[in-house]
């Protein structure tokens, strides 16, 4: 029960953890703007001749309208937040080494080494670019799936290894 990997953290994978985190701050608020969006269409459309379908389906549209465009403009504005955080750091991408054994997770970054037992992470989430693995609610080493020499292979034994080490109320996997 071990596996282990180098990644690189650049821009790319730094934007999809943090637009994974800004989406799940602002899922209600997306829902939020397309109860508006439907409630606009119903009000524009109410005191017309149209036939109820028709009616509904610009209620539909215009709720879906609001959604997508409140959640592009959550996505635009994060990934243009991270990408001014990592230009004004100076370090563009960095090298972690990560091992995942039976006594926890492992995780080097230069000289700089941190260890923790599967009891202290918060959660570990899949997506479909990468797990996360959170040592705090907004902070998470991120294992990039296409980063991994057999992707599939490597996802099924992460998911295996943490289905047996970290309580299903602390994971959101994929497969």
């Amino acid at each position: 029960m071990s596996y282990r990997r180098d990644f690189t953290i650049g821009l790319r994978e730094t934007q999809d953890f943090y637009l994974t985190l800004a989406m799940g701050r602002w899922w209600k608020g997306i829902f939020g703007f397309g109860v508006v969006g439907a409630l606009a269409g119903l009000l524009y459309t109410s005191q017309t001749a149209l036939p109820l379908p028709f009616r509904a389906a610009v209620s539909v549209l215009t709720a879906l309208v609001g959604a997508v465009i409140s959640a592009l403009v959550v996505a635009v504005s994060t990934r243009r937040k991270v990408k001014e955080q990592v230009s004004r750091s100076g370090r563009a991408s960095y090298v972690q080494e990560t091992e995942i054994n039976g006594f926890g997770v492992h995780v080097s970054v230069g000289k700089d080494q941190a260890k923790m037992g599967f009891e202290d992470l918060v959660r570990v989430r899949e997506t479909k670019k990468a797990f996360y693995l959170f040592i705090s609610e907004s902070q998470a080493w991120i294992l990039p799936k296409k980063q991994m020499e057999d992707p599939q292979a490597e996802c099924a034994q992460l998911r295996g290894l943490f289905r047996k080490v970290i309580e299903r109320r602390r994971l959101a996997l994929k497969g």
